[in-house]
């Protein structure tokens, strides 16, 4: 892939999967600028740190006319101001997934889907193809978010790619790919699919589309995604199917020695290896990137050159190259935004996660728990949308009930402008009160306190006075509040 000459303008460039884009693009040769909004988000020091120019606003007037591509975020309409003018302009326009879609002509390409751990799974096979004897195996990857540490994007070469795919407004469909890891499947995006059954037909479809003579991995841990595999092999004969998980029963079922504290696949046998993370989900996603790492490599003409010295292409190939990678694993230092460390100060551990509905809440203060079992954990949380947060909203406070203080934030409607109508209550306030009325009124709910916070400063006030030595505070949700974490920790330094 190269894009050398090519001056690109990306609309909306601070979002994760545009910051992520910008830099590829960058790295490819072209000639990169954007624009976003004022707010700052995790993504500002990142462009800032490879160079490109971020403008404030939406102006007409910040399109370069020297520009030829016009990438833009799918949360702006074409009627955007500034789009009309590079519409008059004559330049490519591209949205998000359209422009992911024209990258995956171009490559042998591979797709990460899934309701959750998308990010993640993509993040960490990256991280996989590219360590060893694989820093020449030549691909690249587009994900939601970066890996901690790295201050370069997965860029190996281009004969192979790798995309996050979101269902939201089947974007995912119009990829053209060669194999696709399907980590879970239920219902999310309430302002898009009406039932469950719509997602299910959604990713029925995605598989419709695979290449022939390619491949699906489903997780057999998730309902939605072993019936997905069913599917697939009822309608789909010329795929390869493989699935993964505890619940397995083929050569990537999960098994956890609990005497040793390690896990282990079937194809393995004797060879086994320890995980950083603890929560099933969790321990799938990483299962599920040395599943999909190692297809992807043996989908090369020529998977040996990848490979470690002496390895030799046999029938014990797949759990050879299993155990190659697993050895790996817990050599991963983690995705920014997802059960992220920000700091240690004053007795208190500070946490970013990017949770929004409620399976993730359960699987991140599940794996929390497990981690750090004597510490209180203080959840400030920003809803993300108003119709996502009406349709959970029991699942919501089931799930928030495992903190033992939360701090609820308004609803963040992002630039989807999903938020509440106008005269109606807002969203944070009513799950604020919801799980008011749940507090100690079941033996499982270890919630103690709840609080609603109307904006940014009331949350850093309540915060920083409710923090106690040996607590762990997590900023949670979609919406851009993980920079609380330092005016909190200053805020508790004057106290």
């Amino acid at each position: 892939m190269n894009f050398s000459g090519r001056t690109v303008y990306l609309v909306g460039i601070k979002g994760t999967g545009m910051a992520s884009l910008a830099i590829l693009l960058k790295a490819s040769g072209a000639q990169v600028s954007g624009c976003d909004v004022p707010e700052k988000f995790a993504t500002d020091e990142l462009l800032l740190s490879y160079g490109i120019t971020v403008h404030e606003g939406f102006s007409p007037s910040l399109v370069a006319h020297d520009a030829d591509t016009v990438i833009h975020s799918t949360a702006y309409a074409q009627t955007l101001p500034i789009l009309l003018e590079a519409s008059g302009l004559g330049l490519l326009i591209y949205s998000y997934p359209q422009f992911l879609s024209y990258l995956s002509t171009l490559s042998d390409s591979y797709a990460v889907a899934g309701t959750h751990g998308k990010t993640t799974t993509v993040a960490l096979t990256s991280y996989l193809l590219s360590t060893g004897t694989l820093s020449s195996f030549p691909f690249y990857s587009i994900f939601g978010s970066t890996v901690k540490g790295f201050s370069q994007s997965f860029c190996q070469g281009s004969v192979s790619a790798l995309f996050e795919a979101c269902e939201y407004q089947d974007h995912f469909l119009s990829y053209h790919l060669r194999g696709a890891l399907v980590t879970n499947i239920e219902l999310d995006h309430p302002d898009y699919f009406s039932s469950a059954r719509e997602v299910q037909k959604s990713f029925e479809k995605f598989v419709d589309n695979l290449a022939s003579g390619g491949f699906l991995i489903c997780c057999s841990d998730d309902h939605g995604a072993r019936n997905l595999a069913s599917y697939a092999r009822r309608e789909r004969a010329d795929l390869t199917i493989m699935t993964y998980g505890f619940d397995d029963n083929g050569p990537f079922r999960i098994i956890k020695r609990s005497y040793e504290d390690t896990y282990t696949l079937s194809c393995l046998d004797t060879c086994s290896f320890p995980l950083l993370v603890q929560e099933r989900a969790l321990v799938g996603n990483q299962i599920g990137s040395v599943v999909l790492a190692l297809s992807m490599i043996l989908d090369r003409e020529n998977p040996k050159l990848y490979l470690e010295g002496g390895t030799l292409i046999t029938a014990e190939i797949i759990p050879t190259l299993a155990g190659m990678l697993s050895k790996k694993l817990t050599g991963f230092p983690g995705v920014v935004g997802r059960c992220e460390i920000m700091r240690d100060e004053g007795g208190v551990l500070y946490i970013d996660d990017y949770a929004h509905h409620p399976t993730e809440i359960i699987t991140t203060l599940g794996e929390l728990h497990s981690s750090y079992p004597n510490r209180p954990i203080l959840v400030i949380f920003a809803p993300h949308t108003a119709s996502r947060t009406k349709t959970f909203l029991k699942d919501f406070v089931h799930a928030l009930g495992m903190a033992d203080r939360v701090i609820m934030q308004s609803c963040y409607g992002s630039a989807r402008n999903d938020n509440t109508g106008e005269g109606e209550q807002d969203m944070g306030e009513v799950l604020s009160h919801a799980l008011g009325e749940r507090i100690m009124r079941t033996t499982r709910c270890r919630l103690q306190a709840c609080v609603y916070a109307s904006n940014d400063e009331e949350t850093v006030a309540i915060a920083s006075n409710w923090l106690q030595s040996q607590d762990l505070c997590i900023t949670m949700g979609a919406g851009n509040n993980r920079s609380l974490t330092e005016r909190i920790a200053q805020a508790r330094r004057s106290l």
